[in-house]
């Protein structure tokens, strides 16, 4: 999650919102570019403010945040996700959702992951907890810590799947030429055939900084070798979707498909499409 605040709160605020239950999950699809319909969904923390609207976590997530509050806040989501998650298997039993959910760094630091992870398997039917994916940052793969790698492991274990959030993004910033940061992507996707991941949400900056899609079409097909399932983040436009189609990923997110709606519209959605 990004944490670049607009404005900084206080943390007994946040303290009081979550515990008023203002901090709240919205929803957005992720389409599977060939067929068109909804295969999984991205919980996206929100905070309905009383005084503000909706705000995203940028505008009250801060680094200097107590870590042990942020743990809360993002637990808080991974409950309700399962929650959404074992609902939606419930309502449609023929077509399986998966719920993604963002994890805070704070959260693969501590000990108790596996432990919360097998607490929310027995809280929910197993058929469910396989439904959840967790999100991770795109550092943790280049880290390649023992420690992370061990944490992410446990996950796959009991059913959930790993994800990459915004690969590309550490490379967007640089000087390199567009053919440098295709063959630099390759060779860190191949690295990842050993790694405990499953999927790989492509940074939309990054492929706009591989300026053209014979490039994307390279590092799509590199994570494919390593048996990952790409996804194209920020899909605005139809254009934009042909070019992810066109180079081969799987899936794709974006206002050009959905904005991110409360649980109530998302399975109007789904049972509509």
């Amino acid at each position: 999650m990004n944490r670049v605040p607009t404005r900084i709160v206080t943390e007994p605020e946040l303290q009081r919102a979550l515990d008023c239950g203002e901090l709240v999950p919205l929803y957005q699809p992720v389409i599977d570019l060939r067929t068109g319909a909804a295969v999984e969904v991205e919980a996206l923390l929100r905070w309905d403010h009383r005084d503000r609207g909706l705000l995203a976590p940028g505008e009250f997530l801060v680094d200097e945040d107590d870590s042990s509050l942020l743990v809360r806040i993002g637990w808080s989501v991974v409950i309700e996700a399962a929650r959404r998650a074992d609902a939606w298997r419930r309502a449609f039993p023929a077509r399986p959702i998966t719920v993604s959910v963002n994890l805070f760094d704070d959260h693969l630091e501590r000990r108790e992951l596996a432990d919360r992870i097998e607490h929310l398997a027995r809280d929910h039917e197993e058929d469910a907890t396989r439904l959840l994916a967790f999100e991770v940052g795109e550092h943790h793969v280049h880290e390649r810590r023992r420690r992370t790698r061990d944490r992410l492991t446990v996950l796959q274990n009991v059913g959930v799947d790993v994800v990459v959030d915004d690969f590309g993004a550490s490379t967007v910033t640089t000087d390199l030429d567009a053919d440098t940061l295709r063959d630099q992507a390759v060779d860190v996707l191949a690295t990842m055939r050993s790694f405990p991941v499953d999927r790989v949400k492509l940074d939309p900056r990054f492929v706009q900084r591989l300026e053209g899609s014979d490039r994307l079409g390279t590092v799509v097909d590199a994570a494919h070798a390593s048996e990952l399932t790409v996804v194209a983040l920020a899909i605005e436009d139809a254009t934009m979707a042909a070019i992810a189609r066109d180079a081969g990923c799987d899936l794709a997110q974006g206002f050009h498909f959905a904005r991110p709606e409360p649980p109530e519209r998302i399975e109007a959605l789904l049972a509509s499409t």
